[in-house]
């Protein structure tokens, strides 16, 4: 049966815990917190699929270089569908589908629809594929990165290899020097570097949409 969400609420005064409830499995009489009743509080609205993401003539691969959480990879072949990108190279230590499960049950079911091969040494493919004309951007922050807000200024439509590096040791230095741009999201706050997976969420639908 299919799922059939409704939010419920407690009716006791003092509590009134509201949560998502899939009533096809769940009867929810009794609220978790304090066992008192629960009523519906209204059905979930239907959720349409979102119209395509409309770009500006880039195609975009990306290099997963040395990334070691399943959980990390799994999430960018998710994001990976929802953008369009063309294929993920899994270099070094970053693990694939046919190694982990756990990446599997991250991306839930993306691997399957995301072109994706696995590969030894990125510094080797990456040469490669910049001397087969591919516009080659890290995504890391250097002394003269950009700011990746900024791209419009620097890219044409094109093929671009968008790489994307270990999160404790950064870009590798040898693809840094291969790439054309360096590019950086700002940041408030402490922190220097967001997780690999959010950064990459940014940056693809930034690269994608640039004009």
């Amino acid at each position: 049966m299919a799922a059939r969400f409704s939010f419920v609420e407690c009716r006791n005064p003092s509590c009134g815990f509201r949560f998502p409830l899939d009533l096809s499995e769940h009867q929810g009489k009794f609220c978790p917190r304090c066992a008192g009743k629960l009523g519906i509080a209204v059905p979930q609205i239907d959720q349409h699929q979102p119209a395509p993401l409309s770009t500006t003539g880039f195609c975009i691969e990306v290099v997963l270089d040395n990334i070691r959480s399943a959980h990390n990879v799994g999430s960018i072949f998710r994001t990976a569908e929802a953008v369009g990108v063309d294929h993920l190279y899994l270099c070094g230590l970053t693990p694939n589908p046919k190694q982990n499960p756990a990446l599997a049950k991250a991306s839930l079911g993306a691997e399957l629809r995301v072109g994706w091969s696995a590969e030894n040494n990125a510094v080797n493919l990456v040469a490669r594929r910049k001397q087969e004309g591919s516009l080659i951007i890290a995504l890391e922050s250097t002394p003269t990165a950009l700011n990746i807000f900024s791209a419009g200024k620097h890219l044409h439509p094109c093929r671009i290899i968008l790489i994307l590096g270990s999160e404790p040791a950064g870009v590798d230095p040898g693809l840094l020097a291969l790439s054309d741009h360096t590019f950086y999201i700002p940041m408030s706050g402490k922190k220097s570097s967001l997780n690999v997976s959010v950064a990459f969420g940014i940056a693809a639908y930034t690269l994608l949409t640039a004009s």
